[in-house]
């Protein structure tokens, strides 16, 4: 599951140009051969892969700051979805390419990025295999309340809908919402509608999660 980091900005010679995408259009597809880099200013970004057996697996929730499409694959093994309204910095394959072999800080800065990346695929991998519904679930909270801001009325935002979250843990949509009403019926989650919540019991979450209450601190960063 991405979490979402703020990466430096590139170097000064890399020349961009902003991109705007309504909400349910593609910055690119799965397949794509001419695509060049998205970084995300602001906004929430699906990306995702179709199986042969068409089956849609939800790799990451990109937001403000991330690098979308970034690999080093001839084709795009993604395509990525806006979720919300989309703005971006988008920087051709040539550009990005000739910046990495000339600038050496913004080549390692790539690089952590791919590392990062990497982890997190390993990591989701992980919750796919070893973790039962509820703690999928229960990590998927945690992680809503940890990046995206609160709205004034001190709820979270939910943009994504309960297909996204099932494709993205491996689940039926009927069991995300099952888990959801059994973590409100049990006064874990205030979710007065389906697409805002609050919590209210965040060490029941961590536990199931296998996260320590030190999460508790970290910051809330994404605004949509």
């Amino acid at each position: 599951m991405a979490r979402f980091a703020a990466v430096p900005e590139a170097h000064a010679s890399l020349a961009s140009a902003r991109q705007m995408y309504a909400p349910g259009t593609h910055l690119f597809h799965q397949g794509d051969i001419e695509r060049g880099i998205h970084k995300i200013v602001s906004g929430t970004v699906t990306v995702y892969r179709v199986t042969a057996d068409g089956h849609r697996q939800i790799e990451a929730f990109s937001g403000p700051g991330e690098y979308v499409s970034l690999c080093l694959c001839a084709t795009s093994p993604t395509s990525a979805e806006a979720l919300s309204r989309v703005e971006t910095n988008y920087v051709s394959r040539e550009a990005f390419e000739r910046c990495l072999l000339q600038d050496a800080q913004f080549r390692q800065t790539v690089f952590r990025e791919i590392d990062k990346a990497s982890a997190d695929a390993r990591r989701q991998a992980t919750l796919l295999a070893c973790r039962c519904a509820k703690e999928r679930v229960a990590d998927f909270v945690l992680f809503l309340d940890s990046r995206f801001a609160p709205k004034a009325d001190g709820y979270t935002p939910i943009r994504m809908s309960r297909c996204d979250i099932a494709d993205h843990l491996g689940l039926t949509i009927e069991t995300v919402s099952r888990m959801l009403n059994q973590f409100k019926q049990n006064s874990v989650i205030d979710m007065p509608r389906a697409d805002r919540f609050r919590l209210r019991n965040r060490q029941y979450l961590n536990r199931l999660a296998g996260q320590n209450d030190e999460a508790d601190s970290r910051p809330h960063g994404l605004a949509l």
